[in-house]
This record gives structure tokens, sequence and C-alpha cells, in this order.
């Protein structure tokens, strides 16, 4: 197994989604790459070999791979999911930031499990994104960027109430409330379905994460 991997790396987890043309065209070829259980048979589909399986293959047959670090199989019976697996080995080798794909599938259970996993990267001071041809998924700590990418954009407090959250470049903001800064504290939705106005928008947030979603819809 590799003792350091590249500081980009790619998650490609098992989600059933029509994503397999969005991978293709997105995905960085140069990074390190994991196929998380059935995510190798997307691998394989679009004519990539991973850089290292891990799966418990409960979903799938084992591969006879080619992967250059070979595959780590876990138990069926386990704490964590596969794609967390993944996750949690790039961020223990190095991995300073992270994408992952087909990650939003049907099993809304799995979809809110492998958003989670963006709070374990956040901690651990590594920069994770979640993405399918619908939808972006990210976390704002201090201050972040939207570019026109999608079209709309959603934010929600992600596991804590969220204080001093300003907007710019967007077609609402705080000055909608009439207000100088505002908070999004947690169960609160009416900074949903927003948009950029300009070349990108701009959150800042004093105290708390922002959950941000980009959706194309």
């Amino acid at each position: 197994m590799a003792e350091k991997i590249k500081a980009n790396c790619t998650v490609i987890s098992g989600a059933p989604d029509d994503d397999l043309e969005f991978i293709k065209k997105n995905i960085d070829i140069s990074s390190y790459i994991i196929a998380a259980d059935s995510g190798y048979v997307k691998c394989k589909k679009i004519g990539i070999i991973p850089d290292l399986i891990i799966g418990d293959f409960d979903s799938s047959k084992k591969p006879n791979s080619d992967a250059s670090d070979g595959i780590i199989q876990l138990e069926v019976e386990k704490a964590f999911t596969d794609t967390f697996t993944a996750i949690r080995y790039a961020v223990e080798n190095g991995a300073e930031d992270i994408t992952v794909f087909g990650a939003v599938g049907s099993r809304i259970d799995h979809t809110y499990s492998n958003i989670l996993c963006l709070d374990y990267c956040k901690k651990h001071g590594v920069k994770c994104v979640i993405v399918n041809k619908h939808n972006r998924v990210s976390l704002i700590k201090g201050e972040g960027f939207i570019n026109k990418d999608y079209q709309w954009f959603s934010l929600f407090a992600f596991l804590e109430d969220c204080k001093g959250v300003k907007i710019s470049g967007a077609h609402y903001s705080e000055a909608f409330y009439n207000l100088d800064k505002m908070d999004i504290n947690l169960g609160d939705q009416f900074a949903q379905s927003n948009f950029v106005e300009n070349n990108f928008a701009t959150v800042t947030c004093e105290k708390g994460t922002l959950l941000l979603i980009e959706s194309n819809d």
C-alpha cells in the first residue's frame, strides 16, 4: 500500500446513478483514485484503472484488479461504510483535496452518511467535495467562493448554528432581509435557491459551518 498518496485524491463510490459520462469528463486522471466497493465497476465502464480499491464487496463481486496499490477487503459487518473508509484512508495518507463521485444515490441514508464525511475531512484540514452532474456539495468555514458552474445554490447550518453570515455577488443577500449580516440556525430553510449574479459569489461566516449545495435542475 502507498505510504503517502498524492495531495489530490478522487474517490469513486458505488451509488447507482447515470453519471458515467460526467465522471469521465470531470475526473482528474492525475489524482490518486480510490474505488469504494462497486465504484470499481464505474471505473471499468469508463476505462479508468484506480490506484486502490477498498470495499467489502457485498454488493459486487471482488474484482481481479490491476490497481497499483491493490485491494483492501473489508469485513461486511463493520462500523463504517466503504466510502467513509476510502475517504479516511485518503486523509490518513496525505490527501489534501478530495473529490467524491457516485456518492449521491437512491438510498437517502447512504447519501446523508456520505455528506457527513465532509465534516470528517474539515476536522482534519482536508478539502472535500461531493459532485455529480446535478449537484455539488461542500462545506464553508470562514469564507467560501461560489462559481457559476451550477444554476442554484442553497446554504444550511451544518451540525451547528451559523452566525454572522454575509453573501455578496448573489441575487439574495442579507440586505434582502434588511440586515448587515444574518444568522442561519439549525432547521432554517430561508437561504435556499439563491443564484450567482456576477462572475462568482462570496459567502463569509463568522461562526459555525455552512453546508453549501449547488444544483442544476
